[in-house]
């Protein structure tokens, strides 16, 4: 590897690919002067379930409006935000980028309505959560290289992964997938994530937030009038009318493209700003300081939270979207029983035993395979699977 492209204009507290942790097994030499976290992200984006991503429902779904944001999408503009914070801060792009490519692979078909009902069909065998199951298809699920399952990505994508959410603050839960990684790499679990694995986390947020209100003003199932007492929304709303024009679509790109941008710049300075303030000079400073740092002012991130308050309460507990998720529900457990009663239903590949000898073979091993398997299926795979075994 080129070590003088790896460390263009990168801060000390960058995450570098040439001081990189690792991979679990050893892997091909690097082509085309790319860099440790550039494999990282191709692997992910060649990965099957990156490719399923795209009919996979971000809010809404059996919808015929080719604009409304699929998990596709989401996850490009997530990543594309990290990338400008991480390069404007002078860390690593091709990390956060990578992390935040791979942050959703995990959701299952329907999005979270999908999410849920899993988590309730697995309630006796720890549920289901997508972050997890991310992390399981990174390192198991996926197979396309002769000598390893999973992608075999570096510890620092893996660390970003695990702790998309933050660290683990207790270590009596953590689940079992990250505990038998542990043996090859100590993730540090009650730390928080590097530097980019944080911009990664907090552009989640900022690019659905923002996002999900454009879908939700584009499908009418939020209104203009509903915004008016949102804070920073009423700002631009009025900054628009004072512009007298009269255009809904304008309006619409206007208001949510500048909540973006609004919440992405106060991001990047408060970051800048606690960097500078805690003397935050080193990884190990980052990895120990025991705090997020790449974080927003107290005002602004409270007024994100507004927001997605205001999104919960109008847009995903809507009686549209409510409706369509009952549909969706029994769909779930109906296809579930099918194949937990019936195992031999699965596909060979996704069989983690031998189930022609299924007195051998336990309950939870059938509910997992069963679980992943329908996790992995796009909303309109899922659609077709549940009718065939209907009919």
């Amino acid at each position: 590897m080129n070590k003088k492209y790896e460390d263009r204009q990168l801060s000390n507290i960058a995450s570098h690919g040439n001081y990189s942790k690792g991979r679990k097994y050893k892997d091909s030499k690097l082509q085309f002067n790319r860099t440790e976290y550039q494999r990282d992200r191709d692997r992910i984006l060649y990965s099957d379930a990156f490719k399923r991503l795209k009919h996979k429902t971000q809010v809404f779904f059996n919808t015929k409006n080719d604009h409304v944001r699929t998990r596709l999408t989401h996850t490009l503009e997530v990543a594309q935000l990290a990338r400008s914070v991480a390069r404007y801060l002078n860390l690593n792009d091709d990390l956060a980028e990578a992390i935040s490519l791979a942050h959703d692979l995990g959701h299952p078909p329907f999005g979270h309505a999908g999410e849920d009902v899993l988590h309730d069909l697995m309630k006796n065998y720890g549920g289901f959560n997508h972050n997890l199951h991310t992390l399981k298809i990174v390192t198991k699920i996926e197979k396309k290289y002769l000598n390893f399952d999973g992608l075999n990505l570096t510890y620092e994508t893996l660390d970003g992964i695990i702790k998309h959410n933050g660290p683990f603050k207790s270590t009596s839960n953590v689940p079992k997938l990250i505990k038998s990684l542990e043996k090859d790499f100590n993730f540090e679990i009650d730390k928080y994530s590097s530097l980019e694995g944080q911009i990664a986390n907090i552009c989640d947020d900022i690019a659905y937030v923002s996002h999900d209100l454009e879908d939700g003003l584009r499908s009418k199932i939020i209104k203009i009038k509903d915004l008016i007492n949102l804070p920073i929304i009423d700002i631009f709303l009025k900054k628009f009318k004072n512009n007298k024009i009269n255009n809904d679509k304008l309006l619409i790109y206007y208001l949510t493209n500048n909540l973006s941008n609004y919440f992405i710049n106060d991001l990047v300075e408060n970051s800048k700003f606690n960097i500078i303030k805690n003397e935050i000079k080193t990884i190990d400073d980052v990895i120990n300081y025991g705090k997020q740092i790449i974080e927003m002012k107290t005002n602004t991130y409270k007024e994100l939270l507004s927001i997605k308050k205001f999104l919960f309460q109008n847009m995903y507990n809507n009686k549209e979207i409510l409706d369509q998720y009952v549909l969706i529900d029994k769909k779930f457990r109906f296809l579930f029983d099918i194949y937990t009663n019936d195992p031999k239903k699965l596909p060979v590949k996704w069989r983690t035993s031998d189930y022609n000898t299924r007195q051998n073979v336990s309950d939870e091993i059938i509910a997992i395979d069963a679980c992943d398997y329908i996790a992995s299926m796009t909303d309109n795979y899922f659609e077709m699977k549940s009718s065939d075994l209907m009919s």
